[in-house]
């Protein structure tokens, strides 16, 4: 029998109770342990602590939510935001000026529109403004930010409301922001909170343990590894020396695959759990570092992830093709995607779709797609479109020679111009330096 899923809720002080009683309300098919936060910065820590023991987490507000994915951009777990929605909004809005006749909607202002919005009145958020055109101005304000900003916002926006409170701009205070709360009621600042709905935090916990469960079942999809020497022959005392070295590795980490030989070496049979273990998630090569460092046997590895086992066989062995050529390790994952080299800065992921436009520039260049698709990538990273030979071939891990190759390719059909040359530091030709045009419409 399955075991239940857990869930983690971050939340503020404020909203414990709130939560806690919805919890007990609705019919929950999981584990909920609710967590309180002082201020964003905690936030990074809680996770942290957690992470291990859960499967997934809620927290309170986009801001919130936020601050967990700018301290830790590549968190593992699967994690959402509640808070209120439209009918909630606007239903608090009705209830109180119809409760209180003389509140003035010029005088009612919202916490989370004063970081983005001078005028942050009901006044101008009924009339100037649309509620999804307000979240879309949150979400581009939100997205904008470092978690050095990001964590200083509860503190200037808590002080801008108590100097607008002073000044007598306002007569109350519609909060989103509860981990303020606390500064509100010292200072004797009349607001009220906007609850999200119980069926609104339900339809979230169903959406997080579908994004769980998705998380598990790609974990558990086939996977391969293939490893060879650093070309595509291996011989006889390398291949006995490379299949001890594996068998220790595999007692060692008490690794779940099944090993297969191979013309060129060795095939390796798991899940993709282990995968982005030995991988830590497509960054590194962990089989080729240990291999290389403890037993003195460089390999290029071919890491494949697919929906099937033939698939996935097929990705590994493509991958391996891949580090023969680019001389690292790299991963094609289950869509296809080509990821790597990794154990490197600059790890790149090439898709499997591309552009009509740069299938034409393959198509006029006489080069593969993969090679235009490794460049367009290299050109966003570098986030310039000006490049020497001798740029492409460290991006591309290619001899200068295959590099100069690929430029006069893309000279002669269109794709790249000669811009200008300077002198290299050493004795010999100038170098020239070429403007690449993977957009141009003229193509």
């Amino acid at each position: 029998m399955m075991n239940k899923r857990k869930i983690i809720i971050i939340t503020s002080k404020f909203l414990h109770v709130f939560v806690q009683h919805i919890i007990d309300e609705l019919p929950l098919d999981c584990d909920v342990e609710i967590v309180e936060y002082k201020c964003f910065q905690d936030i990074k820590q809680i996770y942290q602590q957690y992470e291990s023991t859960s499967d997934g987490f809620m927290l309170s507000g986009k801001a919130a939510l936020a601050a967990l994915e700018k301290a830790l951009p590549d968190h593992r777990k699967p994690a959402v935001s509640f808070g209120s929605d439209l009918v909630s909004m606007y239903r608090l809005l009705l209830k109180h000026f119809v409760e209180q006749r003389t509140l003035r909607t010029d005088r009612v202002i919202f916490d989370f529109l004063l970081p983005i919005q001078e005028n942050a009145t009901v006044s101008y958020f009924l009339h100037d403004m649309d509620f999804p055109s307000t979240n879309t101005a949150v979400d581009n304000w939100l997205a904008t930010l470092d978690i050095g900003r990001l964590s200083s916002i509860e503190e200037e926006t808590s002080q801008k409301i108590i100097r607008l409170w002073e000044q007598n701009q306002f007569d109350l205070l519609i909060c989103q922001y509860s981990s303020i709360i606390p500064v509100l009621e010292q200072h004797n600042i009349p607001y009220i909170y906007c609850y999200p709905e119980k069926e609104v935090f339900q339809s979230l916990v169903e959406t997080l343990l579908a994004q769980i469960e998705l998380s598990f079942f790609r974990e558990n999809l086939p996977a391969a590894i293939t490893i060879s020497g650093t070309s595509s022959e291996i011989g006889e005392k390398d291949r006995a020396q490379l299949k001890t070295a594996l068998y220790a590795l595999k007692a060692e980490l008490a690794l779940d695959m099944i090993f297969q030989e191979t013309p060129t070496g060795f095939q390796l049979f798991t899940s993709a759990k282990y995968i982005n273990y030995l991988t830590d998630h497509f960054q590194t090569s962990f089989l080729s570092v240990r291999l290389k460092e403890d037993y003195g046997f460089p390999v290029s590895v071919g890491y494949g992830i697919g929906k099937n086992i033939t698939e996935a066989r097929s990705h590994a062995e493509a991958a391996l093709k891949e580090s023969f050529y680019a001389k690292g390790s790299f991963v094609i994952d289950e869509n296809g995607n080509l990821i790597g080299p990794l154990n490197r800065s600059h790890c790149v992921t090439i898709q499997k779709t591309m552009s009509e436009q740069l299938y034409r520039i393959a198509e006029q260049c006489k080069l593969s797609t993969l090679t235009i698709q490794k460049l367009n990538t290299i050109l966003q990273i570098t986030g310039t479109n000006k490049m020497t030979s001798q740029d492409l071939s460290e991006h591309l891990g290619v001899t200068l020679r295959n590099a100069n190759r690929i430029l006069n390719q893309l000279e002669k059909g269109g794709a790249a111009t000669m811009v200008y040359s300077h002198s290299s530091t050493s004795k010999g030709r100038p170098v020239k330096v070429y403007e690449l045009h993977f957009n141009s419409e003229t193509l």
